[in-house]
Protein backbone atom coordinates (compact mmCIF):
# COMPACT_ATOMS: atom_id res chain seq x y z
CA UNK A 1 0.00 0.00 0.00
CA UNK A 2 1.39 3.46 -1.07
CA UNK A 3 1.75 5.74 2.39
CA UNK A 4 -0.50 8.15 -0.10
CA UNK A 5 -2.94 5.90 0.68
CA UNK A 6 -2.00 4.29 3.84
CA UNK A 7 -2.67 8.17 5.58
CA UNK A 8 -5.43 8.87 3.81
CA UNK A 9 -7.76 5.50 4.52
CA UNK A 10 -6.41 5.94 7.92
CA UNK A 11 -7.79 9.73 8.50
CA UNK A 12 -10.86 8.64 6.82
CA UNK A 13 -11.23 5.74 9.57
CA UNK A 14 -10.62 8.19 12.14
CA UNK A 15 -12.82 9.93 10.70
CA UNK A 16 -10.28 12.92 10.57
CA UNK A 17 -9.33 15.43 7.57
CA UNK A 18 -6.20 15.03 5.37
CA UNK A 19 -4.99 16.09 2.67
CA UNK A 20 -1.90 14.89 0.11
CA UNK A 21 -0.97 15.54 -3.42
CA UNK A 22 -3.89 13.59 -5.02
CA UNK A 23 -6.24 12.06 -2.60
CA UNK A 24 -8.21 14.41 0.46
CA UNK A 25 -10.91 13.17 2.97
CA UNK A 26 -12.69 15.26 4.76
CA UNK A 27 -13.49 12.27 7.33
CA UNK A 28 -16.23 11.31 5.72
CA UNK A 29 -15.80 11.09 2.04
CA UNK A 30 -12.37 10.64 0.05
CA UNK A 31 -11.83 12.13 -2.99
CA UNK A 32 -9.38 11.55 -5.79
CA UNK A 33 -8.34 14.15 -8.21
CA UNK A 34 -11.70 15.73 -7.21
CA UNK A 35 -13.64 12.32 -7.42
CA UNK A 36 -15.92 10.90 -4.63
CA UNK A 37 -14.23 7.49 -4.73
CA UNK A 38 -15.70 6.59 -0.89
CA UNK A 39 -17.46 7.58 1.65
CA UNK A 40 -19.68 6.59 4.68
CA UNK A 41 -23.50 6.22 4.65
CA UNK A 42 -25.62 7.07 7.65
CA UNK A 43 -26.07 3.78 9.16
CA UNK A 44 -22.23 3.75 9.16
CA UNK A 45 -21.60 1.15 6.06
CA UNK A 46 -19.17 1.97 3.75
CA UNK A 47 -19.44 2.68 -0.12
CA UNK A 48 -16.66 2.72 -3.06
CA UNK A 49 -16.48 3.53 -6.34
CA UNK A 50 -14.21 3.57 -9.21
CA UNK A 51 -16.18 6.96 -10.06
CA UNK A 52 -15.50 6.11 -14.22
CA UNK A 53 -11.98 5.63 -13.80
CA UNK A 54 -10.44 2.22 -14.10
CA UNK A 55 -7.10 3.27 -13.27
CA UNK A 56 -4.46 1.53 -11.62
CA UNK A 57 -4.10 4.56 -9.12
CA UNK A 58 -8.00 4.69 -8.32
CA UNK A 59 -8.15 0.60 -7.51
CA UNK A 60 -5.05 1.38 -5.23
CA UNK A 61 -6.91 3.80 -3.35
CA UNK A 62 -10.16 1.41 -2.75
CA UNK A 63 -7.48 -1.67 -2.47
CA UNK A 64 -6.06 0.04 0.28
CA UNK A 65 -8.92 1.15 2.32
CA UNK A 66 -10.28 -2.66 1.81
CA UNK A 67 -6.66 -3.55 2.93
CA UNK A 68 -8.00 -1.92 6.43
CA UNK A 69 -11.53 -3.07 6.71
CA UNK A 70 -11.27 -6.67 5.94
CA UNK A 71 -7.35 -7.59 4.48
CA UNK A 72 -8.09 -8.09 1.05
CA UNK A 73 -7.43 -6.61 -2.20
CA UNK A 74 -11.17 -7.19 -3.75
CA UNK A 75 -10.88 -4.46 -6.94
CA UNK A 76 -9.04 -5.78 -9.78
CA UNK A 77 -8.83 -5.64 -13.57
CA UNK A 78 -8.34 -8.41 -16.37
CA UNK A 79 -8.76 -8.19 -19.96
CA UNK A 80 -9.52 -3.99 -19.28
CA UNK A 81 -12.70 -5.02 -17.35
CA UNK A 82 -13.10 -4.15 -13.78
CA UNK A 83 -13.49 -6.48 -11.34
CA UNK A 84 -14.68 -6.64 -7.48
CA UNK A 85 -13.70 -10.18 -6.16
CA UNK A 86 -14.68 -11.90 -9.16
CA UNK A 87 -17.50 -10.16 -10.34
CA UNK A 88 -17.21 -7.77 -13.05
CA UNK A 89 -18.18 -4.04 -12.09
CA UNK A 90 -18.91 -0.87 -14.15
CA UNK A 91 -16.76 1.35 -13.53
CA UNK A 92 -19.77 4.18 -12.32
CA UNK A 93 -20.91 0.87 -10.04
CA UNK A 94 -21.41 1.47 -6.19
CA UNK A 95 -20.19 -1.26 -3.81
CA UNK A 96 -21.21 -0.76 -0.14
CA UNK A 97 -19.87 -2.78 3.00
CA UNK A 98 -21.05 -3.22 6.68
CA UNK A 99 -18.68 -1.38 8.68
CA UNK A 100 -20.06 0.07 11.67
CA UNK A 101 -17.09 0.35 13.55
CA UNK A 102 -16.87 2.79 16.59
CA UNK A 103 -14.40 5.70 15.61
CA UNK A 104 -12.22 5.23 18.60
CA UNK A 105 -10.76 2.09 17.61
CA UNK A 106 -7.38 1.58 16.26
CA UNK A 107 -7.21 0.28 12.47
CA UNK A 108 -6.01 -3.36 13.62
CA UNK A 109 -9.39 -3.24 16.43
CA UNK A 110 -11.42 -2.05 13.50
CA UNK A 111 -10.10 -5.45 11.15
CA UNK A 112 -10.78 -7.49 14.26
CA UNK A 113 -14.12 -6.18 14.93
CA UNK A 114 -15.46 -6.43 11.02
CA UNK A 115 -13.89 -9.90 10.81
CA UNK A 116 -16.08 -10.64 13.72
CA UNK A 117 -19.34 -8.93 12.48
CA UNK A 118 -19.02 -10.69 9.16
CA UNK A 119 -19.46 -13.55 10.69
CA UNK A 120 -22.31 -12.82 12.05
CA UNK A 121 -24.21 -11.69 9.09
Amino acid sequence: MRQETKDIMTAFLKRKSRRCQRTMTDGDTVYLHGNRIAWREDNGDISMTLAGWGTNTTRERLNGLCMLLMDKRPFNQRKHEQYYDDTPIDTRQVITVHSIVPVEMSVDEQRAWYDTSAELN
